[in-house]
Protein backbone atom coordinates (compact mmCIF):
# COMPACT_ATOMS: atom_id res chain seq x y z
CA UNK A 1 0.00 0.00 0.00
CA UNK A 2 1.16 3.22 -1.04
CA UNK A 3 4.28 1.97 -3.13
CA UNK A 4 4.28 2.02 -6.94
CA UNK A 5 3.04 -0.63 -8.72
CA UNK A 6 5.27 -3.06 -10.92
CA UNK A 7 4.00 -0.95 -14.31
CA UNK A 8 4.99 2.34 -13.00
CA UNK A 9 8.12 1.72 -12.16
CA UNK A 10 9.13 0.33 -15.38
CA UNK A 11 7.06 3.49 -17.49
CA UNK A 12 9.26 5.83 -15.11
CA UNK A 13 12.66 4.25 -15.70
CA UNK A 14 11.61 4.12 -19.69
CA UNK A 15 10.75 7.73 -19.69
CA UNK A 16 14.49 8.57 -17.98
CA UNK A 17 16.07 6.78 -20.82
CA UNK A 18 15.40 7.58 -24.56
CA UNK A 19 17.28 5.09 -25.82
CA UNK A 20 14.59 2.24 -24.30
CA UNK A 21 12.11 5.13 -24.19
CA UNK A 22 11.67 4.54 -28.34
CA UNK A 23 12.02 0.81 -28.10
CA UNK A 24 9.47 -0.18 -25.23
CA UNK A 25 6.17 -1.48 -26.32
CA UNK A 26 3.98 -2.02 -23.05
CA UNK A 27 0.94 -4.19 -22.98
CA UNK A 28 -0.94 -4.45 -19.65
CA UNK A 29 -3.91 -6.81 -19.02
CA UNK A 30 -6.11 -7.56 -15.95
CA UNK A 31 -9.82 -8.88 -16.21
CA UNK A 32 -10.63 -6.47 -13.07
CA UNK A 33 -12.04 -3.36 -14.68
CA UNK A 34 -11.46 -1.48 -11.51
CA UNK A 35 -7.60 -2.24 -11.88
CA UNK A 36 -7.36 -1.22 -15.50
CA UNK A 37 -9.30 1.79 -15.17
CA UNK A 38 -7.34 2.97 -12.10
CA UNK A 39 -3.54 1.90 -13.75
CA UNK A 40 -4.47 3.96 -17.15
CA UNK A 41 -5.18 6.88 -15.27
CA UNK A 42 -2.36 6.76 -13.05
CA UNK A 43 -0.16 6.25 -16.66
CA UNK A 44 -2.09 9.33 -17.98
CA UNK A 45 -0.62 11.37 -14.79
CA UNK A 46 2.88 10.03 -15.19
CA UNK A 47 5.37 12.86 -16.03
CA UNK A 48 6.82 12.62 -19.40
CA UNK A 49 4.85 9.48 -20.69
CA UNK A 50 4.85 11.39 -23.86
CA UNK A 51 8.16 10.60 -24.57
CA UNK A 52 7.69 7.33 -24.88
CA UNK A 53 7.36 5.91 -28.81
CA UNK A 54 4.36 3.42 -28.40
CA UNK A 55 1.60 4.46 -25.42
CA UNK A 56 1.37 1.94 -23.53
CA UNK A 57 -1.56 -0.48 -24.03
CA UNK A 58 -3.90 -1.23 -20.87
CA UNK A 59 -6.73 -3.93 -21.49
CA UNK A 60 -9.12 -5.16 -19.77
CA UNK A 61 -9.67 -9.21 -20.56
CA UNK A 62 -8.46 -12.59 -19.72
CA UNK A 63 -5.22 -13.57 -20.20
CA UNK A 64 -6.07 -16.27 -22.76
CA UNK A 65 -7.32 -13.66 -25.63
CA UNK A 66 -3.94 -11.82 -25.14
CA UNK A 67 -2.11 -15.38 -25.66
CA UNK A 68 -4.65 -15.94 -29.19
CA UNK A 69 -2.96 -11.46 -30.35
CA UNK A 70 0.11 -12.42 -29.90
CA UNK A 71 -0.22 -16.15 -31.38
CA UNK A 72 -1.53 -14.12 -34.45
CA UNK A 73 0.39 -11.86 -35.55
CA UNK A 74 4.55 -11.78 -36.36
CA UNK A 75 6.53 -9.78 -34.20
CA UNK A 76 9.29 -7.82 -35.01
CA UNK A 77 12.58 -9.03 -32.71
CA UNK A 78 11.97 -8.47 -28.96
CA UNK A 79 12.62 -9.09 -25.12
CA UNK A 80 9.21 -9.99 -23.83
CA UNK A 81 9.21 -9.70 -19.87
CA UNK A 82 5.95 -11.55 -18.20
CA UNK A 83 5.33 -10.69 -15.18
CA UNK A 84 2.22 -12.72 -13.61
CA UNK A 85 0.54 -11.80 -10.49
CA UNK A 86 1.27 -15.35 -8.43
CA UNK A 87 0.69 -17.68 -11.66
CA UNK A 88 -2.81 -16.79 -13.28
CA UNK A 89 -1.99 -16.41 -17.02
CA UNK A 90 2.02 -17.83 -17.28
CA UNK A 91 1.65 -20.66 -19.49
CA UNK A 92 3.74 -22.17 -22.36
CA UNK A 93 0.80 -21.15 -24.37
CA UNK A 94 1.79 -17.09 -23.82
CA UNK A 95 5.52 -17.92 -23.46
CA UNK A 96 5.40 -19.66 -26.72
CA UNK A 97 3.16 -16.61 -28.20
CA UNK A 98 6.15 -14.05 -27.62
CA UNK A 99 8.66 -16.44 -28.39
CA UNK A 100 7.50 -18.41 -31.75
CA UNK A 101 9.12 -15.70 -34.14
CA UNK A 102 12.55 -15.18 -35.42
CA UNK A 103 15.03 -13.14 -32.52
CA UNK A 104 12.29 -12.89 -29.93
CA UNK A 105 13.10 -13.89 -26.58
CA UNK A 106 11.34 -13.89 -23.16
CA UNK A 107 11.75 -13.13 -19.16
CA UNK A 108 9.56 -14.25 -17.08
CA UNK A 109 8.58 -13.98 -13.70
CA UNK A 110 8.14 -17.57 -11.79
CA UNK A 111 6.73 -17.77 -8.61
CA UNK A 112 8.46 -20.84 -7.27
CA UNK A 113 6.46 -20.68 -3.79
CA UNK A 114 3.21 -20.49 -5.13
CA UNK A 115 3.69 -22.89 -8.03
CA UNK A 116 5.07 -25.53 -5.50
CA UNK A 117 1.83 -25.11 -3.45
CA UNK A 118 -0.23 -25.47 -6.75
CA UNK A 119 1.25 -28.57 -7.93
CA UNK A 120 -1.43 -30.48 -5.92
CA UNK A 121 -3.90 -28.68 -5.47
CA UNK A 122 -6.71 -30.04 -7.64
CA UNK A 123 -8.38 -26.23 -7.58
CA UNK A 124 -5.52 -24.98 -9.80
CA UNK A 125 -5.01 -27.81 -11.51
CA UNK A 126 -5.88 -26.46 -15.03
CA UNK A 127 -3.62 -23.64 -14.31
CA UNK A 128 -0.59 -25.98 -13.53
CA UNK A 129 -1.83 -28.19 -16.53
CA UNK A 130 -1.44 -25.00 -18.50
CA UNK A 131 1.74 -24.41 -17.35
CA UNK A 132 3.37 -27.88 -17.34
CA UNK A 133 0.91 -30.07 -19.73
CA UNK A 134 -1.37 -32.98 -18.74
CA UNK A 135 1.15 -35.77 -18.66
CA UNK A 136 4.19 -33.74 -17.16
CA UNK A 137 2.03 -32.31 -14.71
CA UNK A 138 1.13 -35.98 -13.50
CA UNK A 139 4.49 -37.18 -13.71
CA UNK A 140 5.66 -34.10 -11.39
CA UNK A 141 2.59 -34.63 -8.82
CA UNK A 142 4.11 -38.19 -8.63
CA UNK A 143 7.99 -37.85 -8.35
CA UNK A 144 7.96 -34.99 -5.80
CA UNK A 145 5.96 -36.54 -3.35
CA UNK A 146 8.35 -37.06 -0.20
CA UNK A 147 11.28 -34.87 -2.19
CA UNK A 148 12.92 -32.50 0.43
CA UNK A 149 12.26 -28.81 -0.42
CA UNK A 150 15.71 -29.08 -2.90
CA UNK A 151 15.40 -31.79 -4.83
CA UNK A 152 11.38 -30.66 -5.11
CA UNK A 153 12.42 -26.92 -6.72
CA UNK A 154 15.23 -28.87 -8.83
CA UNK A 155 12.26 -31.00 -10.12
CA UNK A 156 9.80 -28.53 -10.94
CA UNK A 157 12.39 -26.12 -12.59
CA UNK A 158 13.23 -29.60 -14.50
CA UNK A 159 9.87 -30.22 -15.49
CA UNK A 160 9.70 -26.11 -16.64
CA UNK A 161 13.16 -26.57 -18.90
CA UNK A 162 11.61 -29.68 -20.47
CA UNK A 163 8.09 -28.07 -21.30
CA UNK A 164 10.57 -25.22 -23.06
CA UNK A 165 12.92 -27.50 -24.65
CA UNK A 166 9.99 -29.44 -26.34
CA UNK A 167 8.75 -25.91 -28.13
CA UNK A 168 11.98 -25.01 -29.45
CA UNK A 169 13.17 -22.78 -26.92
CA UNK A 170 16.50 -24.50 -26.06
CA UNK A 171 18.44 -22.09 -23.84
CA UNK A 172 17.38 -20.85 -20.02
CA UNK A 173 18.47 -19.07 -17.52
CA UNK A 174 17.41 -19.10 -14.38
CA UNK A 175 17.99 -16.50 -11.25
CA UNK A 176 16.90 -17.54 -7.95
CA UNK A 177 15.60 -15.29 -5.11
CA UNK A 178 15.51 -17.19 -1.98
CA UNK A 179 14.56 -16.16 1.79
CA UNK A 180 17.19 -15.70 4.67
CA UNK A 181 16.24 -19.43 5.49
CA UNK A 182 17.05 -20.61 2.63
CA UNK A 183 13.85 -21.71 1.20
CA UNK A 184 13.21 -20.62 -2.47
CA UNK A 185 10.68 -17.54 -3.11
CA UNK A 186 10.53 -16.98 -7.00
CA UNK A 187 13.04 -16.67 -9.85
CA UNK A 188 13.76 -14.92 -12.73
CA UNK A 189 13.88 -16.98 -16.08
CA UNK A 190 15.32 -15.83 -19.31
CA UNK A 191 14.40 -18.50 -22.30
CA UNK A 192 16.02 -18.34 -25.73
CA UNK A 193 16.01 -19.88 -29.06
CA UNK A 194 20.02 -19.04 -29.49
CA UNK A 195 23.07 -19.55 -27.62
CA UNK A 196 23.97 -16.13 -28.49
CA UNK A 197 21.00 -14.65 -26.91
CA UNK A 198 21.84 -17.35 -23.93
CA UNK A 199 25.65 -16.60 -22.88
CA UNK A 200 24.94 -12.79 -22.76
CA UNK A 201 22.10 -12.81 -20.26
CA UNK A 202 24.06 -15.68 -18.43
CA UNK A 203 27.01 -13.31 -17.99
CA UNK A 204 25.00 -10.58 -16.93
CA UNK A 205 22.96 -12.90 -14.24
CA UNK A 206 26.53 -14.30 -13.26
CA UNK A 207 27.61 -10.85 -11.66
CA UNK A 208 24.47 -10.11 -9.67
CA UNK A 209 24.24 -12.32 -6.76
CA UNK A 210 26.18 -14.97 -4.69
CA UNK A 211 29.96 -16.27 -5.71
CA UNK A 212 31.18 -19.18 -4.43
CA UNK A 213 35.06 -18.91 -3.33
CA UNK A 214 36.13 -20.54 -6.29
CA UNK A 215 34.31 -17.56 -7.84
CA UNK A 216 31.25 -19.99 -9.43
CA UNK A 217 28.25 -17.95 -9.89
CA UNK A 218 25.07 -19.60 -7.62
CA UNK A 219 23.04 -17.53 -9.76
CA UNK A 220 21.17 -16.24 -6.26
CA UNK A 221 20.34 -13.99 -4.21
CA UNK A 222 19.39 -14.58 -0.27
CA UNK A 223 17.20 -12.44 1.28
CA UNK A 224 18.86 -9.55 3.91
CA UNK A 225 22.10 -10.01 1.91
CA UNK A 226 23.54 -8.19 -0.78
CA UNK A 227 26.29 -7.60 -3.29
CA UNK A 228 29.01 -10.37 -3.78
CA UNK A 229 29.47 -12.48 -0.98
CA UNK A 230 31.56 -15.88 -0.49
CA UNK A 231 30.17 -19.42 0.52
CA UNK A 232 32.99 -21.47 2.58
CA UNK A 233 30.45 -24.44 3.37
CA UNK A 234 28.74 -25.42 0.21
CA UNK A 235 30.45 -28.23 -2.77
CA UNK A 236 32.52 -26.96 -4.64
CA UNK A 237 30.96 -26.73 -8.31
CA UNK A 238 34.56 -25.87 -9.81
CA UNK A 239 35.57 -29.12 -8.73
CA UNK A 240 33.09 -31.07 -10.47
CA UNK A 241 33.86 -28.97 -13.50
CA UNK A 242 36.91 -30.20 -13.79
CA UNK A 243 36.25 -33.93 -13.26
CA UNK A 244 33.98 -33.23 -15.94
CA UNK A 245 35.82 -31.80 -18.42
CA UNK A 246 38.64 -34.88 -18.02
CA UNK A 247 36.01 -36.99 -18.95
CA UNK A 248 34.13 -34.98 -21.08
CA UNK A 249 37.30 -34.19 -23.06
CA UNK A 250 39.48 -37.50 -22.69
CA UNK A 251 41.76 -37.82 -25.42
CA UNK A 252 40.51 -34.78 -27.16
CA UNK A 253 42.48 -31.35 -28.27
CA UNK A 254 40.68 -28.46 -28.67
CA UNK A 255 40.84 -25.02 -27.82
CA UNK A 256 39.47 -23.26 -24.64
CA UNK A 257 36.58 -21.33 -26.43
CA UNK A 258 35.76 -25.00 -28.32
CA UNK A 259 35.44 -26.34 -24.26
CA UNK A 260 33.22 -23.25 -23.43
CA UNK A 261 31.01 -23.47 -26.38
CA UNK A 262 30.82 -27.52 -26.03
CA UNK A 263 30.17 -27.70 -22.43
CA UNK A 264 28.52 -24.18 -20.70
CA UNK A 265 24.64 -25.10 -21.63
CA UNK A 266 22.91 -25.67 -18.95
CA UNK A 267 25.59 -25.37 -16.36
CA UNK A 268 26.15 -22.27 -14.08
CA UNK A 269 29.37 -21.87 -15.44
CA UNK A 270 30.60 -18.45 -17.29
CA UNK A 271 34.05 -18.43 -19.23
CA UNK A 272 36.15 -17.40 -16.72
CA UNK A 273 35.30 -20.57 -14.75
CA UNK A 274 36.50 -22.61 -17.23
CA UNK A 275 39.68 -20.53 -17.96
CA UNK A 276 40.64 -21.84 -13.96
CA UNK A 277 39.44 -24.85 -14.06
CA UNK A 278 41.85 -25.27 -16.97
CA UNK A 279 44.43 -23.63 -15.11
CA UNK A 280 44.07 -25.59 -12.16
CA UNK A 281 44.11 -28.68 -14.33
CA UNK A 282 47.20 -27.76 -15.80
CA UNK A 283 48.93 -27.07 -12.50
CA UNK A 284 48.18 -30.62 -11.46
CA UNK A 285 49.66 -31.74 -15.05
CA UNK A 286 46.24 -33.15 -15.98
CA UNK A 287 46.23 -31.23 -19.01
CA UNK A 288 48.56 -29.68 -21.55
CA UNK A 289 48.78 -26.39 -23.72
CA UNK A 290 49.81 -25.08 -26.47
CA UNK A 291 51.40 -22.55 -24.55
CA UNK A 292 52.15 -23.50 -21.17
CA UNK A 293 52.01 -21.17 -18.31
CA UNK A 294 55.78 -19.46 -18.17
CA UNK A 295 55.35 -18.46 -21.56
CA UNK A 296 51.86 -16.94 -20.55
CA UNK A 297 51.39 -13.58 -18.87
CA UNK A 298 50.25 -14.83 -15.14
CA UNK A 299 47.24 -16.25 -14.67
CA UNK A 300 46.12 -15.90 -18.14
CA UNK A 301 45.06 -18.38 -21.01
CA UNK A 302 43.79 -17.17 -24.10
CA UNK A 303 40.89 -17.79 -25.98
CA UNK A 304 42.16 -19.91 -28.71
CA UNK A 305 45.10 -22.29 -26.60
CA UNK A 306 44.69 -25.40 -27.45
CA UNK A 307 44.22 -27.70 -24.50
CA UNK A 308 45.14 -31.73 -24.63
CA UNK A 309 43.49 -33.93 -22.37
CA UNK A 310 45.24 -37.46 -21.62
CA UNK A 311 42.56 -40.58 -22.97
CA UNK A 312 41.08 -42.13 -19.84
CA UNK A 313 42.73 -44.93 -18.18
CA UNK A 314 40.89 -48.61 -18.01
CA UNK A 315 39.50 -49.46 -15.12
Amino acid sequence: KGQKSTPLLLLETAVKNPNIASRLVSVFNDKNPDYTQSLQAEIDRLPGVNALKHNPQVITGDVQELVERFAEIRTIPAISFIDPWGYKGLSMDLIHAMIKDWACEVVFFFNDNRINMGINNPRVRHRMEALFGSVRLASLRKNVAGMRPRQREVAVHRAIEDALHEMGASYLVSFRFRRADGRLSHSINFVSKHELGYGIMKEIMAKRGLVDQDGVSRFEHIQQSAGIQLLLDYERPLDWLMDDLLVRFAGQSLSVKAIFDKHNVGTDFIMPNYKEAIRRLEDQGKVTCSRDAEHRPKGSLADHIIVSFTPLTPA
